[in-house]
């Protein structure tokens, strides 16, 4: 198995990760619940991982391959505790109500508000989505990805924490020492598991 390169990602190749990580998250148990079933589903998710995307780019911890088939979406702690107006979800409805559809919209926030819920408050790094392409799975992919984070998150002894949605990920999460502490049953839908990493400690 070739050596897989990660670096920073940039502004320019966030049109070809959006479509990665919507090839990526296509079957996704979570999202297929909850995004709209119709013939737009696969523009909600573009469009979706690109707001994501150029959302957290200014705070750098977002990371690719050197040929684009993966990509890391980090948020730091500063990210998660900025504060949030009364206005915000009502700004956000336009575009949540693309990704679910007006059918759909429920389960959207009841998924939002779930993770919210659970999320940790304390700092730690959140892993909002990580992504390979179909054609590049099971090569290493994103064990490249996890292993440059979470290298200098052990550095700085920073806790990570994510939210799996499929269970097929769960060895790959806890083979980098992340451990389940929670689970997210949504309503009439499927479960997502709540991992959190501490750091691990620097060899003397």
């Amino acid at each position: 198995m070739s050596c897989v390169e990660v670096r920073k990602l940039r502004r320019e190749d966030i049109p070809r990760l959006s479509e990665v990580l919507t090839q990526a998250f296509s079957t996704d148990p979570v999202f297929d619940w909850a995004m709209r079933p119709d013939g737009g589903r696969m523009g909600a998710l573009r469009d979706m991982f690109r707001r994501g995307m150029l959302g957290d780019l200014h705070y750098g911890e977002e990371t690719t391959t050197k040929d684009l088939n993966a990509c890391a979406i980090w948020a730091p702690p500063e990210a998660l505790n900025e504060p949030h107006g009364p206005l915000d979800p009502i700004l956000r409805l336009p575009h949540i109500l693309g990704y679910s559809g007006l059918g759909r919209l429920r389960r959207m926030m009841a998924f939002f508000d779930a993770c919210e819920a659970k999320r940790p408050r304390v700092p730690h790094q959140y892993l909002d989505f990580i992504g390979v392409h179909p054609s590049k799975q099971g090569q290493g992919y994103a064990s490249a990805l996890l292993r440059h984070t979470l290298t200098r998150l052990d550095a700085e002894g920073t806790p990570a924490y994510l939210e799996s949605s499929n269970p097929r990920n769960n060895p790959l999460y806890q083979r980098y020492g992340f451990k389940i502490t929670d689970e997210i049953h949504l309503p009439d839908g499927p479960t997502l598991w709540c991992m959190w990493r501490d750091t691990k400690p620097r060899s003397a």
